[in-house]
């Protein structure tokens, strides 16, 4: 038997090194124009059961040229992709984004545009070349345009290959070049020759996946001088890198963390400064307070922060005067939001004022910009504070940088010491309860004043809780009846009127509360649905079905769960976690046990936390009397969970599941 046990043994190794080696044996070719017979008969990628396709290389190539006197960048990019599955043929079509602007000279170009697909057909090799007619040019603003191509004779099991070449004249701006996205990638690299005359700062992100060689190269660069333009050499050194990342696994959009971007493997440059011979170093490092400069000198940002209110009239009949500062500023913005709609658009600068007063509606900048007016008119001072939301990504933290900031909110000073947020967006919140997607932890104020705190972190700026009491009888059929009362704060009372403000009519949102926990309402109450404020209280009486038999009853303490499955069941994560915002939630509850019947089985009183207080829960259940007591405290402390922290994350979850789910039994007493 043994040796029947070793030979099986023996035998799956046996299969498990042929599968290795022919994995490792592969042919895959990283030469343009060369395709091999193994990526015309590969089925599946083994590394990702899951993709629609494959890229088996991506190259990129940047240099610098010098021709008109002038430097410019050249780009080199190379793709070649297997189509796994019928839905990854969407890969043959390919968008190019590339600057052109009217208003400026300095333009980019893509030029020499290639693209083959491949194919067996009857055990040969079917190479069809794309015709330029499938090549189209359009105009996405007013300054961007993009190249559109189609590749022909794709299907699963295609091969795709193109090139193509972009001509760049912003010499001092390098774009990221990023390594990963949402397919797997076999092979990535990216070659830059940077010469000795232009100085980066360089950030890789995802570094562990990066192998690097670095190096000094010479080049030459043809330079027309004197009466007869005559190009003459010019020899100088320049910094040759090489990036090279294999078998990068796809990073796609994930409903767990705000934007996937961030984690993928990327260089970024920043250019420090130009160092010409016979010229005095130019730095080209900006700083923040060059940033804040930048902004409140463009017409569209600082231009605005002068702009004359104009709701003056409207405002006087508000009696402000005899307000509060925090009610001041409340009030002001409920009568900016009856005259302007958010049109769900982000923005960092304002459009045509006028226009958004006249049609009465705009992005969350036009309105901010249109409270600030008002604001100062009523002797409130307020700044922007400007950031990247959420889901366009961070902030760098090794650089400053005006391209990644992409919208802003209203910071109001509400006391000597103390500042309050706000937003154009707000449709359900209340001071200090923006949306979460604007809950960065680094927003800088811009404000012309140096003596001011100016990084603000958003995302504990409000408290988000959920308090809930509820008195409860337990009937002999396992009915429960009773009342629950509950006061939401925050983000909690933000999210309560959007429910109730998207239902039909009242009827319809009762009948959605009484199915998601499955009881029926009695009677509902309600205070502050329509008010501009951070609470909302509601009471309800209510009737709810409990599991019995004729001997035995079964009740979830909770009554109303917490949660009741696990959303953390992957098996490995790739990405971190990010919660939307911290919160709270104290339950009570007091349930009286029918008459006749006996506590026969108590779940177990608990207390259990993460890590660094990132997540705490209280459990507690006893009787006094012929009344159960149930008390329910839960913090969600931190919203950012590492991948290291994942299975931690998974069993803390795991196990307010599990309490949510317990059963206290009550038995029927014997005569």
């Amino acid at each position: 038997m043994n040796k029947t046990i070793c030979l099986q043994k023996a035998i799956a190794l046996l299969v498990l090194i042929q599968c290795c080696t022919a994995i490792a044996a592969q042919e895959l070719s990283t030469k343009f124009g060369k395709v091999t017979n193994d990526e015309l008969l590969m089925s599946s990628y083994n590394n990702d059961s899951t993709a629609s396709a494959v890229v088996l290389y991506k190259k990129g190539r940047m240099l610098y040229e010098y021709t008109g006197n002038k430097f410019r960048l050249c780009y080199n990019i190379e793709n070649k992709t297997k189509i796994l599955k019928s839905d990854g043929t969407s890969y043959a079509n390919v968008i190019i984004p590339y600057y052109d602007s009217n208003k400026n000279t300095m333009k980019e170009v893509v030029i020499d545009i290639d693209a083959f697909s491949y194919n067996l057909e009857n055990g040969k090799e079917v190479k069809t070349k794309m015709k330029k007619e499938y090549i189209f040019k359009e105009r996405v603003s007013d300054k961007y345009m993009q190249v559109k191509f189609s590749i022909p004779n794709v299907k699963a099991g295609s091969v795709i290959e193109y090139k193509y070449k972009v001509l760049s004249d912003f010499y001092y701006q390098l774009p990221t070049w990023v390594m990963q996205g949402e397919l797997p990638v076999v092979y990535n690299e990216y070659d830059i020759t940077i010469p000795e005359y232009f100085k980066f700062n360089m950030e890789m992100r995802g570094s562990d996946q990066i192998k690097t060689t670095d190096k000094s190269i010479p080049v030459t660069f043809n330079v027309q001088s004197g009466a007869s333009y005559r190009a003459e050499p010019v020899y100088a050194t320049a910094r040759n890198i090489i990036f090279v990342g294999k078998n990068l696994p796809a990073i796609k959009d994930d409903s767990q963390v705000w934007c996937a971007d961030d984690y993928k493997a990327q260089i970024i440059f920043e250019l420090l400064g130009l160092d010409f011979p016979g010229s005095i170093y130019k730095p080209f490092t900006t700083t923040w307070e060059q940033i804040d400069e930048l902004l409140l000198e463009d017409d569209e940002f600082g231009g605005l922060l002068k702009l004359k209110n104009p709701f003056k009239e409207e405002m006087k009949s508000m009696n402000l005067a005899q307000m509060s500062t925090k009610d001041k500023i409340a009030a002001i913005f409920c009568l900016l939001k009856k005259k302007i709609a958010w049109n769900e658009n982000y923005a960092l600068y304002g459009k045509e004022i006028s226009k958004v007063i006249k049609t009465g509606s705009g992005s969350n900048a036009d309105i901010n910009f249109i409270l600030m007016s008002m604001l100062r008119e009523a002797g409130v001072a307020c700044d922007p504070l400007v950031m990247s939301a959420r889901d366009r990504g961070v902030l760098p933290y090794t650089h400053p940088s005006i391209q990644k900031l992409n919208t802003f909110v209203v910071a109001a000073q509400e006391t000597d010491s103390t500042k309050v947020f706000l937003d154009g967006s707000i449709t359900c919140g209340y001071l200090n309860v923006l949306p979460p997607i604007l809950l960065v932890d680094r927003a800088r104020l811009v404000s012309a004043t140096n003596n001011q705190t100016k990084w603000f972190a958003l995302n504990k700026v409000c408290e988000s809780q959920v308090r809930a009491l509820i008195s409860a009888t337990i009937m002999p059929d396992g009915s429960i009846v009773g009342e629950r009362n509950t006061v939401y704060s925050g983000q909690f009372a933000g999210r309560h009127r959007k429910r109730m403000n998207a239902a039909k009519d009242s009827t319809a949102f009762i009948t959605d509360l009484e199915t998601e926990d499955d009881f029926k309402i009695l009677q509902y109450q309600q205070d502050s649905k329509e008010d501009f404020n951070s609470q909302i209280r509601e009471k309800i009486s209510f009737t709810k079905q409990a599991s019995a038999t004729d001997e035995y009853i079964y009740i979830n303490p909770m009554v109303f769960k917490h949660i009741s499955t696990n959303p953390y069941m992957q098996e490995k994560r790739k990405l971190p976690v990010e919660m939307p915002y911290p919160y709270s939630l104290r339950i009570s509850n007091s349930l009286t046990i029918p008459e006749g019947y006996q506590v026969e089985e108590l779940p177990k009183q608990v207390q259990f936390s993460m890590s660094d207080e990132g997540g705490t829960c209280r459990y507690l259940v006893q009787v006094v009397e012929n009344r159960i007591l149930m008390t329910y405290i839960f913090n969600m402390n931190r919203i950012f969970f590492g991948v290291e922290e994942y299975d931690l994350l998974k069993e803390f979850w795991a196990t307010i599941v599990n309490k949510n789910n317990e059963m206290i039994v009550l038995k029927k007493k014997t005569l």
